[in-house]
């Protein structure tokens, strides 16, 4: 298939063919609004290593490519290089091919952001503009971009179709079992845990990464790495439908700690 590339996969792709992936990169792996984005940043802070975030090449239709095993791992890294080249590595979407990706960087580690269900599916629809009680997906006010109108339907997972909702619940699923294939390779951080003590957790996590803490993040822990949600309550917010997260997730995220 051929797609047309815009300006920044373009200046991307141009920035690979004078970049060298890094042997061991961090990555950082974990749903989309699930918390990736302010772990990955305050730990590059803390310990002064560069962070490459969000890249283009990991956005639609490219990270389905990889996703679905259509382009080969060792293509798409060299594809993307340039992201590939940082220590740290953060894109949620990656997170659903983490295990090709920590079998290509054998020598990598792996944090991955584990959320409560209800609210990190809470917290997608929020970003979105889209309501969780309605009976099918309908259009927001915000224009979507192909990368999140691909995950509203799973098509970037292959999932057939079904009430988005149903979607959007096995996809947390989904990552979450990842994580748990990965074993002692990933270090796993729930997002409530890291709310609670943030810098506690970011200097924890450095430690065990065998990374030095060399900056005070005291004054950044409250930045905002992406746009806050309203946080309205989950069983407001899904209304009959908060019962199919429970039916999906439930016992996944009860074993993690979880409650519905």
């Amino acid at each position: 298939m051929h797609f047309t590339l815009n300006k920044r996969v373009l200046r991307e792709r141009l920035l690979a063919l004078f970049s060298t992936p890094n042997a061991a990169p961090l990555l950082v792996f974990g749903n989309q609004k699930s918390g990736t984005s302010a772990i990955a940043g305050l730990l590059a802070q803390a310990t002064g290593n560069h962070l490459i975030t969000d890249f283009a090449g990991a956005q639609e239709p490219y990270i389905g490519e990889l996703i679905r095993g259509d382009i080969p791992i060792a293509n798409y890294v060299r594809r993307n290089a340039w992201a590939f080249s940082a220590p740290i590595v953060k894109e949620p979407g990656l997170t659903f091919a983490a295990p090709a990706l920590m079998a290509h960087f054998r020598k990598s580690r792996a944090v991955t952001v584990l959320r409560n269900p209800w609210q990190n599916i809470r917290s997608i629809l929020e970003r979105v503009d889209i309501g969780g009680d309605a009976d099918r997906l309908a259009p927001g006010r915000r224009r979507l971009n192909r990368t999140w109108r691909s995950i509203l339907v799973g098509s970037d997972l292959g999932l057939a179709p079904g009430h988005y909702i149903d979607i959007l619940a096995q996809r947390w699923l989904k990552a979450a079992q990842i994580a748990e294939t990965l074993g002692e390779r990933t270090l796993i951080i729930r997002y409530e845990d890291f709310s609670r003590h943030k810098r506690a957790t970011i200097e924890t996590l450095a430690r065990n990464l065998g990374l030095p803490v060399v900056a005070d993040i005291s004054e950044k822990l409250d930045h905002q790495f992406q746009p806050r949600g309203h946080g309205a309550d989950p069983k407001a917010f899904f209304g009959q439908n908060y019962a199919r997260i429970t039916a999906i997730c439930g016992a996944e995220a009860a074993r993690l700690g979880y409650e519905g």
